[in-house]
C-alpha cells in the first residue's frame, strides 16, 4: 500500500483541506525523523487527486528529497526549467546552488513574491526544510520560510527524538510566531511491545530452554496486537 494513502494521511490532507492551507512547511525536531520523507508522502497525497503540487527542497544541512541541487533563483520569471516532474501532477524544486538564492531566501518580501509567482501555477506547495535545530550557517531560520507559509508540520522520531530537542524545536517557532498546523510522529524505528518483550527474554531468561524462546520469539513477532499493526 502506498503510504501516502493510509488513514493517517488521509487525516493530515482533511485537516489542511479544512484550514484552506495551500502552503506547509515541514521541519523535523531532530536529524533522522523522517522530515523529507514525511514531505514527500504529502506531496504525493495531495497530488493524488489532480491538483497540481510543488515540493520545494529547502533542507540545506541535509540530503533533502536526494536530487542534485539546481541553479534556480527567487527573482527568476521561469522556474520550469530547474522542476523535476515526479508525477503527473507534482513537480520538485531542488535545493538551491547558489549562495545567492540562498540569501534572497532570507528576505521576506523577495520570498513572498516568489511564493506568489509559485501559486499562480500550483494548488499547493510543500517545503520540506529539515531539522530546524540544526547549528549550521547555510540552514535558514524556520521563520525564514514558515512566514510566507500557512502553517507547519514538525515531525518526530519516536525514541530517538529527545525531550530537550521537542522542547527547543517549540520554542524556535514560538520565537518566530510559526503556526503549528500539527505534529507527525515517525514511529519507524521505536520498538513494538514484542520487539521489548523478546529482547527482555533473550537478555533476562537465559535459563528458559532454546526450544521454549524460539517458540516464544515466533509468537511475538507474528502477534498483530504486540507488533502495533492491530485496527
Amino acid at each position: 500500500m502506498k503510504p501516502w494513502l493510509s488513514q493517517e494521511f488521509d487525516q493530515l490532507f482533511q485537516q489542511i483541506h479544512q484550514r484552506q492551507c495551500r502552503i506547509i512547511t515541514f521541519a523535523g525536531a531532530s536529524s533522522g525523523c523522517g522530515t523529507s520523507t514525511q514531505a514527500y508522502w504529502l506531496a504525493q497525497r495531495l497530488s493524488a487527486d489532480q491538483p497540481k503540487t510543488l515540493l520545494i527542497d529547502l533542507d540545506l544541512a541535509g540530503s533533502g528529497q536526494g536530487y542534485p541541487k539546481a541553479d534556480w533563483s527567487c527573482q527568476a520569471a521561469d522556474f520550469s526549467n530547474h522542476t523535476r516532474v515526479l508525477s503527473e501532477a507534482l513537480d520538485l524544486l531542488p535545493q538551491p546552488r547558489s549562495q545567492q538564492t540562498i540569501l534572497e531566501l532570507r528576505q521576506p518580501q523577495i520570498l513572498a513574491a516568489a511564493v506568489e509567482q509559485w501559486l499562480d501555477d500550483y494548488q499547493y506547495i510543500i517545503c520540506d526544510v529539515g531539522n530546524i535545530n540544526t547549528a549550521n550557517w547555510r540552514n535558514l531560520a524556520i521563520a525564514s520560510i514558515s512566514h510566507a507559509s500557512n502553517g507547519t508540520i514538525l515531525c518526530i522520531a519516536a525514541g530517538k527524538t529527545t525531550e530537550s530537542e521537542v522542547l527547543a524545536s517549540a520554542q524556535r517557532l514560538e520565537q518566530g510566531n510559526v503556526e503549528l498546523i500539527g505534529t507527525l510522529i515517525n514511529d519507524q524505528i521505536n520498538p513494538s511491545l514484542g520487539d521489548e518483550i523478546r529482547r527482555v527474554i533473550e537478555s533476562k531468561a537465559k535459563w528458559l530452554p532454546r526450544s521454549i524462546k524460539q517458540k516464544f520469539s515466533q509468537y511475538l513477532a507474528t502477534n498483530p496486537l504486540l507488533q502495533g499493526k492491530y485496527q
